[in-house]
């Protein structure tokens, strides 16, 4: 077998179309930004901490598997679904939950105060933006600007903390008014009728190439037809792959895997996306 010259990029199946793409649609949380990285070392243990208060006799380690397992799938839906979940728990084990919204509201208040002083840093010239983001994230959304390709952003975190966090990164240009997410964390928000929505205004499904960190938006572009990349990446030092990511990324639907965008030119050359006008500086 050949070696493999960029062992960066994992083609999990080969058999999708290497010409011919139109739009790239984003997530943004770990896809794009870093701003809220380690949501889910802030979301799994109070999870685990509100079904351990249940006392239903459940090991922690077991109830951590089971958190972590959904959380993880959930991956890309908006917040609000996975607070859901967590209430069903609760009420599976023969007991009374809050309303979503309570447990929503618990974990926005830890998220935002970290969030909040990354976004600080940033505005305050303490880190650069690129330092908030995933390694050659700019990059590569600069150099799918340069191929005329239509760039769309589909968030699961509110919408208007993502145009925020956009224009904190600098990252707002690329995408203008193509940035959608969920308004008052409405859990019936979905990627897939974003998607749907580019397809409907003339993009053939088979021109579409969704990149995310989680199954939901790789779900989503296998059916409606395009082409998913996922991206692995560890959200604790911005590169690299994260390996739990990868199983469900790839068990999702993924047709190919990486971990960061420093592997920007030859990913675009394996979808047919090179361009020899743009230097490889």
């Amino acid at each position: 077998m050949p070696r493999n010259p960029h062992p960066e990029i994992e083609t999990v199946r080969t058999d999708f179309p290497r010409s011919g793409y139109r739009a790239v649609i984003f997530d943004f949380d770990g896809t794009l930004s870093l701003i809220r990285r380690n949501w889910q070392g802030l979301m799994v243990p109070m999870m685990v901490e509100w079904l351990q208060q249940l006392d239903t006799g459940e090991a922690a380690g077991r109830l951590k598997q089971l958190v972590e397992a959904f959380v993880v799938e959930l991956t890309g839906q908006p917040t609000m679904v996975q607070m859901q979940r967590l209430a069903d728990e609760i009420r599976q084990r023969g007991h009374d939950a809050q309303p979503a919204t309570y447990y929503l509201d618990q974990y926005q208040t830890s998220l935002m105060y970290q969030a909040n002083a990354r976004i600080r840093a940033v505005v305050r010239g303490h880190a650069s933006p690129d330092s908030m983001a995933v390694a050659g994230a700019r990059r590569i959304l600069s150099e799918l600007q340069h191929r005329k390709l239509h760039l769309v952003l589909a968030s699961g975190t509110e919408l208007k903390d993502v145009q925020n966090e956009l224009r904190v990164l600098d990252f707002d240009s690329y995408f203008e008014l193509r940035v959608h997410g969920p308004v008052n964390q409405d859990p019936k928000f979905s990627k897939q009728t974003v998607m749907e929505q580019l397809v409907r205004q003339g993009m053939p499904a088979k021109s579409l190439i969704a990149i995310g960190d989680g199954p939901a938006e790789i779900t989503a572009i296998k059916k409606v037809g395009g082409l998913a990349v996922g991206l692995a990446s560890n959200e604790v030092t911005g590169s690299g792959i994260d390996p739990l990511k990868r199983e469900h990324l790839i068990r999702a639907g993924a047709d190919i895997i990486i971990g960061d965008y420093r592997c920007w030119q030859p990913l675009l050359e394996r979808l047919g996306l090179h361009d020899s006008s743009v230097s490889a500086a």
